[in-house]
């Protein structure tokens, strides 16, 4: 028995309590009885059927692998598809600017490519040394059992400006710049900052996304020639101190192994992989949900899809230009 005379204001949590101490089961002959209850309480209990409130029991199916193989390619094709959608904006965005006579604000696009390029000198510069190092090493132990160790340094020459060096100055910059651009918009989408943007007339697109872009695509090919450098540098240490390859013999032969155009496809490698990198960590950005939680999640999806697109668009090139 539920004593409810002195029971005269009930909030709707209140109500359910009521609801489901009558309602629920119990054994044979037990039952709850509501003592000098109130009409209108009375009249709330009563209107609602037991069986009609009572929810289905869910059921978890057992998701095998080739559904979640199908799942991941369908949520990656739809990201592309957006992706490409965003692309389309920018585009467009850059047309805007180029055919109308407001110009492009330059102070923020130095900013961006000063935070971008100029800060990350030092960690590229030692990424590249590293890489020269490693492969004339590498290499080197397994030419010298051929007598072959000078063409070590066409294995240097061709694999650095070509490959390792946009390659690997673009995977520093995914982890780097690419972060930071997806955690600074996110920041501003969470701190409602982009729809002031919006209120004041102004494309955010063109705002924040369009500098960005522009730093990367400038900044992207010449932290890529600065670890070409140091990475044939880096060779040509080790050639010179391991293997007995003088610095003249190693530049001699340098010379003979590589070609203008090596250097140009590792150049145009760089640029495309910039343009992907500041693309994707700006999209990132600005698809970030509420909450502080959503930029660390928006910082670490732009990292991963970076790097995912850098490593697809240099197979490409491979099989293009094979």
């Amino acid at each position: 028995m539920l004593d409810a005379s002195r029971l005269e204001y009930v909030d709707p949590v209140g109500i359910a309590l009521l609801f489901d101490l009558g309602h629920r089961r119990r054994g044979e002959g037990a039952s709850v009885v509501y003592q000098a209850l109130s009409p209108n309480l009375a009249a709330l209990l009563n209107r609602y059927d037991a069986a009609e409130l009572a929810l289905p029991v869910a059921y978890r199916r057992h998701v095998g692998l080739f559904e979640h193989l199908g799942r991941s390619v369908a949520k990656h094709v739809r990201y592309l598809d957006d992706l490409l959608g965003f692309l389309h904006l920018c585009a467009r965005s850059v047309i805007r600017t180029l055919t109308r006579s407001t110009p492009l604000i330059w102070t923020d696009l130095f900013d961006v490519a000063t935070e971008a390029g100029a800060h990350a000198v030092p960690i590229v510069l030692l990424t590249g040394f590293l890489m020269g190092v490693i492969i004339a090493f590498e290499v080197g132990l397994v030419a010298q059992q051929f007598g072959a160790v000078i063409l070590v340094v066409n294995g240097v020459g061709v694999t650095m400006l070509r490959e390792l060096g946009p390659l690997m100055t673009a995977i520093v910059l995914a982890g780097r710049t690419g972060a930071a651009f997806a955690a600074q918009l996110g920041t501003q989408k969470v701190n409602e900052e982009l729809n002031a943007i919006s209120t004041f007339g102004l494309d955010p697109i063109e705002y924040l996304v369009l500098p960005r872009l522009l730093a990367a695509f400038f900044v992207v090919p010449l932290l890529a020639i600065l670890a070409d450098v140091v990475g044939l540098l880096g060779g040509a240490l080790v050639m010179a101190s391991a293997f007995n390859v003088s610095y003249l013999q190693f530049y001699s032969q340098l010379l003979k192994a590589v070609t203008p155009g090596d250097l140009g496809l590792g150049l145009l490698k760089a640029t495309v992989f910039g343009l992907t990198i500041a693309a994707i960590g700006c999209h990132r950005g600005l698809q970030t949900g509420a909450g502080a939680a959503s930029v660390g999640l928006s910082a670490t999806g732009a990292v991963v899809s970076s790097i995912v697109m850098i490593i697809v668009i240099d197979g490409l090139f491979a099989v293009v230009t094979s």
